[in-house]
């Protein structure tokens, strides 16, 4: 490693050695000048090349940073130069002007020195650039520090310059100058600080610390019109520790740290404690003379902190409305969120009875699929279309939702369009084929306020509909799900298909029969195909016994509706069948199982699938009977009316089976008889 580098932990070693020479050579003037130590040569030697040599000295290492490494290199060469100019005009001053009595004011010496302003504002310029917060408040409590800084600094440093004050205009010019361009160096630092954290500002504060002892320097010779005082002696010992200050700080590693783009908390403590102190100054100005720069300056300060406050109101308002803003819509497809959609539901259900709205849920086929095979970028672009399509599709009669995940919504009125009309066209702005991929979407449906009385259910019974189409596709989870468990039933009962299709489809036509709607009819016709899932954890020899069973037998077969339940559980979107089957035994008059329900604390479904599954039997082969005619069965059916089955039930059945049309339940008959034995 070149041993000019910059380390990450510390300074280069050449860089420290150089500086500690340095710092021996000005600890060593300042021993001579304050203590008088040797001859008027050993004296003069200090006070002219020492000193010299340590402020060239800083001005080179501050010259040689910038020229060697890239970072904050134009900051630290416009610092380094104006370092040196400031250096040139001393060395001026010791070679041409150092018995010069009365020395010329102003002279090429003070030319050189003003130079270094310029050059030093421009670096400090850079470096707040690039090392300060970049948003407006950053900028407006910088402008706050800097106008209070100015503003104490000129009420201490004007009135003993103007007061030691005389000669020509031109020398009145150049001393005023110097203070003036101290106010300007200190107000940029100033803003420095108070635009980032306290925490790490170490080096501004540094800065700062070097510019104070310039400005107290420069204070001090003025206002001994340049006379040599022990006040003088001690404050020529301000500039060249001033100038090692810097060339410390031009080679510290942190020089070039990276400005946080998140203020802290803290940040906004130094505007206020600032401005806290100008409200002081100003306050002294009515009982002591403190200048009129100084009163100017400190009533633009307190003028930038009511532009401060006014921008941070207008800020919050704006954060406010965007919060809320973003609070009620997807950050992916700006479409309305959530909780947008709760709100507007609450609405839908504060209209009369007669102006209805239709709530769909829907969720997108085939999205998972997509995202795997093209990435989930190009699946959250699919969504942004999807929703851009839904949105313009729905926008005439009310408002599209993404509910999250491929989940999308709409509420609309149907006063201009009917509820199935919306969500077809809804259903086709939610589709969209390519090669390789086909998006569609299932849907489920409520009208409000007619089929629902509040939102949450309103919403459970919309999502209770969407999944229920879902499962009805031949590739969803549902369906496969279904398709494993007929198909267990099946290597156990070879001949179960034909028992579970007549069941199924005499319980369909019945349940239409009663005006089911499409939810409960789906969740009748899975209880009627799974009805005896719970049966594959019986053994085949009790299940083929062509005799009676005794008890223990018997006993595990009554436990095998809560098998089933318990089986279809496993699925959350077979749980409400897996109700149904538990409840397929039990008998209209309580003697049923497994917990002896009676009358309606059956489910209707239940009640239902055990007359039609009783029928399906009698008419089949039987390993335990012998096949019975129709007339026969349904004679059966009857006897077990009132007993067995739900007698009401027994004869919307026995319709379906003659084939009696458009006829309705009927009351229970009150009959009573033989229970039908359907193999348990």
């Amino acid at each position: 490693m070149n041993r000019l580098q910059t380390r990450r932990d510390g300074m280069p070693l050449a860089a420290i050695s150089w500086l500690a020479g340095l710092a021996v050579l000005l600890v060593a003037y300042s021993i001579v000048t304050l203590e008088s130590l040797g001859s008027e040569a050993t004296l003069d030697f200090f006070g002219r090349w020492v000193y010299d040599a340590v402020v060239l000295g800083a001005a080179a290492a501050v010259l040689l940073r910038g020229i060697r490494m890239e970072a904050e290199r134009a900051a630290w060469l416009s610092i380094g130069i104006g370092l040196a100019l400031w250096a040139l005009g001393q060395t001026y001053y010791s070679v041409v002007l150092y018995y010069a009595y009365p020395a010329p004011f102003p002279s090429p010496a003070d030319v050189l020195f003003l130079a270094f302003y310029p050059a030093a504002f421009l670096g400090i310029v850079l470096l707040l650039r690039g090392r300060s917060n970049r948003d407006s408040f950053a900028w407006m409590d910088s402008l706050i520090g800097a106008l209070a800084v100015a503003a104490i600094a000129a009420a201490l440093i004007f009135p003993p310059v103007l007061d030691a004050l005389g000669g020509s205009a031109l020398g009145v010019a150049v001393s005023l100058a110097y203070p003036c361009a101290d106010l300007v160096l200190l107000g940029l630092v100033a803003a420095a600080l108070t635009a980032g954290d306290w925490r790490g500002q170490g080096p501004w504060l540094a800065i700062a610390a070097a510019f104070l002892l310039f400005g107290a320097a420069d204070v001090v010779y003025l206002s001994v019109g340049g006379q040599s005082t022990d006040a003088l002696n001690i404050a020529s010992i301000a500039w060249p520790a001033a100038f090692l200050i810097f060339a410390a700080v031009a080679w510290w590693p942190a020089s070039a740290a990276e400005p946080k783009r998140e203020r802290p908390h803290s940040s906004i403590v130094a505007p206020i404690v600032l401005a806290g102190t100008v409200v002081v100054l100003l306050a002294l100005a009515s009982v002591h003379k403190v200048g009129e720069i100084a009163v100017a300056l400190g009533v633009a300060s307190l003028l930038a902190v009511l532009v401060r406050l006014a921008a941070t109101f207008r800020a919050n308002t704006r954060m406010i409305a965007s919060s809320r803003e973003e609070a009620v819509t997807d950050l992916l497809t700006g479409l309305a969120n959530r909780r947008s959609l709760n709100e507007e539901l609450q609405g839908a259900f504060a209209n009369p009875p007669d102006r209805t709205t239709v709530l769909a849920l829907f969720d997108l086929n085939g999205f998972k699929s997509y995202n795997d095979t093209f990435g989930h970028t190009a699946g959250d672009d699919l969504l942004q279309r999807l929703g851009a399509s839904l949105e313009e599709t729905v926008a005439p009669w009310g408002s599209a939702f993404r509910l999250g995940g491929d989940e999308f919504c709409v509420l609309a009125s149907t006063e201009k369009m009917k509820a199935d009309a919306i969500v077809a066209a809804a259903k086709a702005a939610l589709s969209e084929q390519g090669k390789g991929f086909s998006i569609t979407a299932s849907c489920g449906m409520v009208e409000l306020p007619t089929e629902v009385e509040t939102p949450t259910d309103a919403l459970r019974l919309a999502d209770r509909r969407m999944y229920m189409e879902k499962g009805q596709r031949a590739d969803s989870a549902l369906s496969q799900a279904r398709s494993v468990l007929l198909g267990l039933l099946r290597e156990r009962q070879p001949d179960h298909d034909l028992h579970v299709d007549g069941v199924a489809r005499l319980a369909s036509e019945t349940g239409r029969a009663l005006g089911l709607g499409a939810e409960n009819l789906d969740v009748l016709v899975r209880a009627a195909e799974m009805h005896d899932i719970g049966k594959v954890a019986i053994p085949d020899e009790i299940l083929r016994k062509p005799g009676p069973l005794d008890e223990a037998e018997l006993d595990l077969v009554h436990k095998h509706p809560k098998i089933g339940e318990r089986v279809l559980y496993a699925a959350p979107a077979l749980r409400e069948v897996g109700k149904v089957v538990r409840s397929t035994h039990e008998h209209w008059d309580g003697s049923g199982y497994p917990d002896g329900l009676a009358g309606e604390e059956i489910p209707l479904a239940a009640r239902l699938i055990l007359i039609c599954n009783a029928y399906d039997a009698m008419v089949q082969s039987r390993a335990y009977g012998e096949r019975l005619s129709q007339d026969e069965a349904i004679a059966e059916l009857r006897r077990g009316a009132g007993h067995q089955f739900d007698p009401g039930l027994v004869e919307l059945v026995v319709d379906r089976i003659l084939g009696v049309k458009d006829s309705g339940a009927r009351e229970p008959s009150g009959q009573t008889g033989k229970s039908v034995d359907s193999n348990a």
